[in-house]
């Protein structure tokens, strides 16, 4: 998914994922709320996020 597709789905501005993108490994400083929505897109499109001692993601097995 782009980033113009990813900000449109969570009624976020382009720039605020791109910002997100450009911090790599390091803590996310955007609004918990526009995490959660990002999250809330990615998770619809099958991503799943897991928090097994080492965070990471993957796609949903269906």
């Amino acid at each position: 998914m782009d980033q113009t597709t990813l900000a449109m789905r969570a009624g976020l501005n382009v720039n605020t994922i791109s910002a997100m993108e450009k911090r790599g490994p390091a803590v996310l400083t955007s609004g918990l709320d526009k995490i959660r929505a990002v999250m809330r897109v990615l998770e619809e499109a099958g991503v799943e996020f897991l928090n097994h001692g080492q965070p990471g993601v993957r796609l949903r097995k269906d």
